[in-house]
């Protein structure tokens, strides 16, 4: 047989047939593969069923916690310009208006009228009236509030503005709303624009699919999702945003078994809470209400069709069709999402050209006032007495007392300040390149202790330190005032060494030991006067009288006089307290020159006004509460005693500055002028300036050169440079006339006579001596004698005698 025959025959020779024993091998190995792959299969849709679900039923989003400021109330007469409240307005997101406005969110500036449609908002304070509010104004004062039927307005509480977002891991804006509170007609945009059929498929709309996969193919590469909106949902909450198979792969059967799982409301609730619709700065914009807020400041329910296709013409690509950046590209996809709403049928063709025809009125895309980081800072430390610091996440609304204006007032003033005291003042000048003069502002509203602004240093940026309550610093000859007020509340309580506003102290040289060594106080100016009152040794800043006063009064009693006001820093009974040597912290004193500004009372200083969760509900709400610290006539009279400073004393430039209304303050310096201080008040309005180095260096500034000009322009700022309300007086004051070089009452010889404040039973008895003319001063005398020898077994009349000092 030839060769190539056998080799042909050999091939064709049948295989061996494999045994049964093998056949059952081969089977049980199918089998096994086939149970593994089972197992496999269902524990990965058991995990994703799973998974799917705890997720989808657990808590979605951590949702940010935000910190508000105070409402501003506007009312005839109040201090605010056109300007002011339209910027307040800008930065709540508002949109401004060319026309009369007619929506909630907008207003429009006509001349010397402000048109607005305000916003319902939750907080503290009254509900906004509805319908259209015009305010005039009239130079830099509110003239007049009416409303839509031009009935007056007595009061109208502005919302608070947004201070701060606290986030969780991802800085996203969101606002969640139930379905319910979410219109038809976003809705429907929103359908229109990404998945007509969601209301017919299961999850996945295999039509999408076909389409996207030949798209896909052809191109070698996903070009095309086919995304439903229930896949959105599913790769926004579950997966990543990379489009790959393996995503595809998982996308699809969560999809269905989040369809078979939960309802197609609640599966369009979460999606319109958790788009995304653009970006503010490193903030994500989410979900349709905090996207409406952003592009149209106002909430969703009150969007137009037009307003809604835009803003679901949006999720196909908010960058690139951010209106506030691309308006043509962004009307064209909405217009295109308009088209599509007529198609489905949600609209009639009247309301697509309507619709097409409305112009795009943007907000201003602001996200509040956002710029008092000190104040948040301080916010959160007050919170954490009260909460653990987990109980302040999740949605938590934070009412706080801050006014915007004043805040930032209080911060222009302080840049602007410390700027000027670097170009003009030499010693500042020279240290510029090794360190930065630093500077805290606290104002208050003395009437209640709220916390009206806090800037707690120059550049927060630079410096997160909080020196508006963190900084121990001496206060200098700001603490003076509590020596005085201790030797005026030992009269009223007829106690010793208690001394009025006329009382003459020795202004000469004076040695005595504190902590163990001997100490010789002088003035600032090196200077002795001799005999001077109570009230010039105050207004003047006299050291060596202080002192004497101080000892007079009692140190012990000194030091409890201003722990009673508020300060809580350590504070030892020695001769230089007296000049304000120990440390103490801006807030402290702020707190203790209110209890002065009240009569005696003090109240803590109060920034949290109220505490809400996510629902609304108020978990804390801040009471007043007060204690009875001062006599109230001890407390009245140093401020009046303080009214001098600005007179006659160390502030009088003041109204050289521009600060021409009534005031009680005073300055502080420290030796070797490390720090500069001046705290003043008004009736209405108390601010506590300080300027210094961290590392206490000098600064060759003064209280009334480095501080008093920043104090002054915050009250310009304010509007508060011509108050000239009076401080009300308690029961038993009376007003006599003096000479205030002797102290005595004023005679017809007393050229430069004044009239000072007394608590009833402690004013001059005597005449001014070295003023009397010819007879009289002789006649006088005698009868002064006469006097004296009728009280001079009087105990009441030795306890209330003018003391010597």
């Amino acid at each position: 047989m030839p060769a190539k025959k056998k080799k042909a025959a050999k091939k064709r020779r049948p295989r061996r047939r494999r045994s049964a024993k093998q056949r059952r091998a081969r089977n049980r190995l199918i089998a096994a593969l086939a149970s593994v792959t089972f197992v496999l299969v269902a524990g990965f849709i058991l995990h994703l069923y799973v998974s799917v679900g705890d997720r989808f039923e657990g808590r979605l989003w951590a949702n940010p916690s935000r910190i508000y400021s105070a409402g501003w109330t506007l009312y005839s007469g109040a201090p605010a310009t056109l300007e002011s409240v339209a910027r307040r307005f800008e930065r709540c997101g508002y949109a401004r208006s060319e026309t009369t406005p007619q929506k909630p969110g907008r207003y429009r500036v006509d001349r010397d009228t402000l048109e607005v449609v305000m916003r319902p908002f939750d907080g503290p304070g009254e509900a906004p009236p509805e319908g259209l509010i015009r305010i005039r104004f009239g130079g830099r004062r509110v003239s007049s509030i009416r409303g839509a039927d031009r009935r007056r307005i007595e009061a109208l509480e502005l919302e608070p503005e947004l201070l701060a977002t606290q986030y969780g891991a991802r800085q996203e804006e969101r606002e969640v709303l139930p379905y319910e509170r979410i219109p038809p007609r976003v809705v429907d945009a929103v359908l229109a624009a990404e998945d007509a059929r969601f209301r017919d498929h299961g999850g996945v709309d295999l039509r999408a699919v076909i389409r996207a996969a030949l798209a896909n193919t052809r191109s070698g590469r996903i070009v095309q999702g086919g995304s439903t909106i229930t896949q959105q949902t599913v790769k926004n909450l579950f997966l990543h945003q990379r489009r790959t198979w393996w995503r595809k792969l998982r996308e699809l059967p969560m999809a269905m078994m989040l369809d078979a799982r939960y309802s197609k409301d609640r599966i369009l609730e979460v999606y319109l809470n958790e788009i995304y619709l653009g970006q503010r700065g490193s903030v994500a914009i989410c979900g349709v209400q905090a996207a409406s807020r952003f592009y149209f400041g106002q909430d969703v329910s009150g969007l137009s069709v037009s307003e809604a296709a835009l803003l679901a013409g949006l999720i196909q690509s908010p960058g690139r069709n951010n209106p506030f950046k691309h308006l043509e590209r962004a009307t064209i996809r909405r217009d295109q999402v308009l088209d599509a709403m007529h198609r489905l049928g949600t609209i009639d063709a009247e309301a697509l050209e309507a619709a097409k025809a409305e112009p795009v009125v943007l907000g201003s895309g602001k996200g509040g006032f956002a710029r008092a980081p000190y104040a948040v800072d301080y916010v959160n430390a007050e919170l954490t007495h009260f909460f653990p610091e987990e109980a302040l996440r999740g949605g938590r609304r934070v009412y706080t007392t801050i006014d915007t204006s004043i805040q930032q007032a209080a911060e222009q003033a302080l840049t602007s300040g410390l700027e000027r005291l670097e170009r003009d003042y030499p010693v500042v000048k020279r240290q510029m390149e090794q360190r930065t003069l630093q500077g805290t502002v606290i104002v208050t509203r003395p009437e209640t202790g709220e916390v009206l602004a806090m800037v707690g240093g120059r550049d927060y940026r630079r410096s997160q330190f909080n020196r508006a309550f963190q900084a121990k610093r001496q206060p200098g000859s700001c603490f003076k005032p509590f020596v005085f007020a201790a030797g005026l509340e030992n009269a009223a309580e007829a106690r010793d060494g208690w001394l009025t506003a006329s009382t003459l102290i020795e202004d000469g040289p004076i040695e005595l030991t504190s902590g163990g060594k001997r100490w010789s106080p002088s003035n600032y100016d090196g200077e002795f006067r001799g005999p001077v009152t109570a009230r010039r040794a105050l207004e003047q800043s006299l050291n060596v009288p202080t002192v004497r006063a101080a000892r007079h009064a009692g140190l012990d009693r000194v030091v409890d006089v201003a722990r009673r006001a508020g300060v809580r820093s350590p504070l030892k009974p020695l001769p230089s307290i007296a000049l304000g040597t120990m440390e103490v912290t801006p807030l402290e004193m702020a707190t203790a020159y209110g209890t002065l500004a009240r009569q005696g009372e003090r109240i803590a200083p109060t920034i949290v006004r109220e505490l809400r969760d996510d629902k609304g509900e108020v978990l804390f709400s801040r009471r007043r509460e007060s204690t009875r610290a001062i006599d109230p006539a001890a407390a009245f009279l140093t401020t009046h005693l303080m009214e001098g400073v600005f007179e006659n004393g160390t502030a009088r430039r003041a109204s050289a500055l521009g600060f021409q209304g009534r005031a009680a303050g005073k300055t502080g310096t420290t030796d070797d002028t490390r720090d500069a201080w001046f705290i003043g008040y008004t009736p209405r309005l108390l601010a506590l300036v300080w300027v210094g180095y961290d590392d206490n260096a000098r600064t060759g500034l003064t209280g009334a050169t480095g501080a008093l000009p920043i104090w002054v322009d915050i009250m310009k700022r304010a509007g508060m440079e011509r108050s000239y309300a009076r401080f009300p007086a308690p029961p038993g004051i009376v007003r006599v006339h003096v000479d205030p070089d002797t102290g005595g009452r004023a005679v017809s010889g007393c050229r430069h006579a004044t009239t000072e404040l007394f608590l009833e039973g402690t004013e001059p008895q005597e005449d001014c001596r070295e003023h009397r003319r010819g007879w009289a001063r002789w006649f006088k005398r005698d009868r002064d004698r006469e006097r004296e020898e009728k009280l001079k077994n009087n105990r009441w009349w030795r306890k209330r005698r003018p003391p010597d000092i």
